[in-house]
């Protein structure tokens, strides 16, 4: 349990690159307007399919992932200690990157709609209140905050067999795992739409929903009890990721060939089922091939968080000057994507050594 786990680093710095990646497609849909992301001149809502393949999981691997970390990380540190460093690398920076960058993408987005209203500002305020784009982090912290004093029940620090690892070692045991996943899901198909409950509508509603916040939450406890297992989570993450592949995307095909709206392909239980698939298939590629260290991987588990704290509003100053240009879509995309990655990568160059800067991007100083 000692050992690092650099495919727990390179996990979370694909997962934050998706979310960025995710971001953009948002500003080529119709749906860009609405959440104050510009938008495309040519939009093209096609692009769904692509991302409805990641949709069901991206963010539960992050709460996943935040699980994990807490845990390992509990091997060295005490609880007071882990404590600290949760204020230090989520609260300061969502207060900052909230206040400073989400409020900076919301200025260039309602400029960019001449949106300057009090309905528009109103959003505003709400919206950098609820956290913009770093919302997730209100969320972890409070997971931590409810966790943290049980770490010394849950976390079978002592590497004792327990039937958490029986059930592991079990073949398919590891879909056992997926019932308070699943649970979660039926719970979201009772009260959909429901004003009366307001729990949540769809199963990719995650931000500043109790929806969102409940599977959050189950995410981030399975994270601390599956990775206390040891070796024998590894293993059968190593044993099962083929299973989780043909799973996944046989579930994933079901919902595109019914056009994702018709019959089961709304059943939330399904969808939740889809994701566990995806998530495990995640962790089982990287097990398999992602646990070594390197140097770029050393780079980019350090720069991905402060680069996805400043993203957002570099995203939204690109396409404010791209959204017009005569390109198609294709071609637009990549180049655009790019530019966000480079902007951001240079900023977080200028700040990467600059010590009063660095705990406000979520970077220790050592």
């Amino acid at each position: 349990m000692n050992q690092r786990r650099y495919d727990i680093d390179a996990l979370r710095s694909i997962a934050m690159f998706l979310l960025i990646f995710y971001h953009l497609a948002i500003s080529f849909t119709s749906v860009a307007p609405y959440i104050a992301f510009v938008q495309n001149k040519r939009f093209n809502d096609g692009v769904w399919d692509l991302l409805s393949i990641m949709n069901s999981w991206r963010i539960p691997l992050v709460f996943l992932i935040s699980g994990i970390a807490l845990r390992l990380s509990f091997q060295r540190r005490t609880k007071i200690e882990i404590l600290k460093e949760r204020i230090k690398i989520l609260i300061v920076p969502y207060i900052f990157g909230t206040v400073i960058f989400g409020t900076a993408s919301l200025a260039i987005a309602f400029t960019y709609y001449e949106g300057w209203s009090s309905e528009y500002l109103w959003f505003g305020v709400i919206t950098i209140f609820d956290g913009a784009h770093l919302w997730f982090l209100k969320n972890i912290f409070i997971y931590c905050l409810i966790l943290i004093p049980f770490l010394n029940l849950i976390s079978n620090k002592a590497a004792k067999e327990t039937i958490f690892s029986k059930i592991l070692s079990m073949p398919g045991g590891v879909f056992v795992f997926s019932i308070p996943i699943i649970l979660e899901g039926q719970l979201l198909n009772t009260t959909a739409y429901s004003e009366v409950v307001n729990y949540g509508r769809s199963y990719q509603e995650y931000a500043n929903t109790s929806h969102g916040f409940l599977l959050g939450f189950l995410w981030f406890f399975l994270g601390i009890i599956l990775v206390s297992q040891g070796e024998v989570f590894w293993e059968s993450n190593k044993r099962n990721w083929k299973t989780h592949l043909f799973v996944g995307f046989i579930l994933y095909f079901y919902r595109y060939f019914n056009n994702f709206e018709d019959g089961f392909s709304l059943d939330n239980r399904l969808i939740s089922f889809e994701s566990f698939n995806f998530i495990f298939l995640m962790l089982g590629v990287g097990a398999v091939y992602l646990n070594k260290d390197s140097p770029q991987l050393t780079y980019y588990k350090t720069a991905v968080y402060p680069v996805y704290i400043v993203h957002l509003p570099v995203q939204m100053a690109v396409m404010y000057f791209f959204a017009g240009i005569n390109i198609h879509p294709i071609i637009k995309f990549p180049i655009v994507l790019f530019l966000i990655c480079f902007l951001s990568l240079t900023i977080y160059h200028s700040i990467k050594n600059f010590k009063p800067l660095r705990p406000l991007f979520g970077l220790r100083n050592k």
